[in-house]
């Protein structure tokens, strides 16, 4: 059989893709090289699935740093209210989180979203080969593609129990069953490919890059795959007691041998070995190991007008123990004895006995405490993957390869990364939505 279209990877963009394609064409074939689709999409939002985000699309481009003007055909297609939409259509209401905008199912159930894809599939024929990894892939003189995996012939699971069949039916196996896989070699067809596998990050899951040696043997470049929207591990960290410790609302600032990279304003908080959360993450894309990190403890709108009140509050505390002064900041204990043993001063200390220099050095802490990166998380910490596809070799307007036709890309497999909140979910719906209409169109 020669497939009107196969799509290689059953997560949230290979899903969503071979779904609206099969409206129109007639053979959709997917596979994927996990025993079950869309383990990852069902740890999105610690398994609640934020899908999407209901910041307004001119906004929205933002999220996705330089990558954003790429995206904007896709995202215009089809927008964050259409997924929305699409998803209320196929009986899944949604909830909107109003401080951060994002949006999960109402039932907070990441499995919900997954089912709506997989049963649009189901009801439109599309051909689902699970347990098929691909090895190599071929495009052939004639426009063709040929697509080469190992299929399973026989498997059992690992462990004793009850375990439901293809047909549905409950099969028990004795205690001494053994998961065992044997492989053959198969060879697909094809007119169109979508190459839909992912990042690299959550590897567990299935996500270990495979897209990128596919696309590469196409003849496409790839941007080195790194961490996204991961925590910092800190050099010589003050706060490793403190974890736990979170600041609402606050500006960090990545610098990179004495010059500002990047600030962005949001929540932080300190974790055993460095810091992280949504701004932290947000900051990922632009960060290196060796970067410099500074991250505001106290709430400020203008520096200037805040150290305006930090003169004039100095001015009228030079009777006050450091101890009492420092409670007009909303500092927790803890980090007040930590900023403290770190100025080698006593709570007991009056203000009036600080010199200049430390006085200086607790403005500073308190508006931009300076961390040294040692490294970003690692993949298995990361959310998603920065690189993939390099994007001059893509189409922004169609996800056609711009190198070989009848190639097609969506989701994480491009050099795309979003902001924590569902933009990289958004991502994987515009980009499967369009490829998926101009094969049909």
């Amino acid at each position: 059989m020669i497939y009107d279209l196969l799509v290689v990877g059953a997560g949230p963009a290979g899903l969503f893709a071979a779904g609206a394609a099969s409206e129109k064409l007639k053979n959709v074939l997917l596979l994927e090289k996990q025993s079950e689709p869309g383990r990852k999409l069902l740890l999105t939002g610690s398994g609640q699935c934020n899908f999407t985000n209901i910041r307004p699309l001119p906004e929205f481009l933002h999220a996705y740093g330089t990558h954003g003007l790429f995206l904007k055909p896709a995202l215009y297609h089809f927008t964050n209210q259409a997924a929305i939409a699409f998803f209320k259509t196929h009986g899944v209401e949604s909830v909107v989180v109003e401080d951060t905008g994002k949006v999960f199912p109402r039932s907070h159930r990441s499995r919900d979203i997954l089912k709506v894809l997989l049963e649009r599939c189901r009801q439109h024929g599309v051909e689902v080969r699970y347990q098929h990894p691909v090895t190599r892939v071929e495009h052939k003189s004639d426009g063709s593609f040929r697509v080469y995996t190992l299929s399973p012939i026989n498997t059992l699971p690992r462990t004793a129990g009850i375990h439901k069949g293809r047909s549905g039916h409950d099969i028990r196996y004795p205690a001494a069953s053994r998961r065992v896989l044997h492989s053959g070699t198969h060879e697909f067809c094809a007119r169109r490919l979508l190459i839909a596998t992912g990042g690299q990050s959550y590897p567990a899951t299935g996500s270990t890059g495979d897209g990128y040696r596919l696309a590469h043997s196409l003849g496409h470049a790839c941007v080195p795959p790194r961490p996204g929207l991961t925590p910092f591990m800190i050099r010589d960290f003050p706060w490793e007691g403190l974890a736990g410790t979170s600041f609402k609302d606050m500006p960090v600032t990545v610098w990179h041998k004495d010059k500002k990279v990047k600030t962005l304003t949001g929540d932080w908080l300190i974790t055993h070995h460095g810091i992280s959360g949504p701004v932290v993450q947000n900051l990922a894309r632009y960060a290196l190991a060796g970067d410099q990190v500074t991250v505001a403890l106290v709430p400020f709108e203008h520096i200037e007008t805040f150290k305006n009140e930090w003169d004039a509050l100095l001015a009228r505390s030079a009777k006050l123990s450091l101890k009492a002064w420092l409670k007009y900041f909303p500092l927790t204990q803890a980090l007040t004895r930590s900023l403290m043993e770190l100025a080698q001063v006593s709570p007991a200390e009056t203000v009036a006995h600080l010199n200049r220099e430390k006085r200086l050095a607790f403005f500073e802490w308190l508006t931009a405490f300076p961390l040294v990166i040692q490294r970003l998380g690692d993949f298995d910490t990361a959310m998603v993957t920065c690189g993939g596809v390099a994007l001059d070799e893509v189409n922004a307007k169609t996800m056609e390869s711009r190198l070989v036709p009848g190639l097609y890309f969506a989701g994480e497999v491009l050099d795309i990364d979003g902001d924590c909140g569902g933009y990289d979910l958004q991502a994987a719906w515009s980009t499967a939505a369009l490829a998926a209409s101009k094969m049909i169109s």
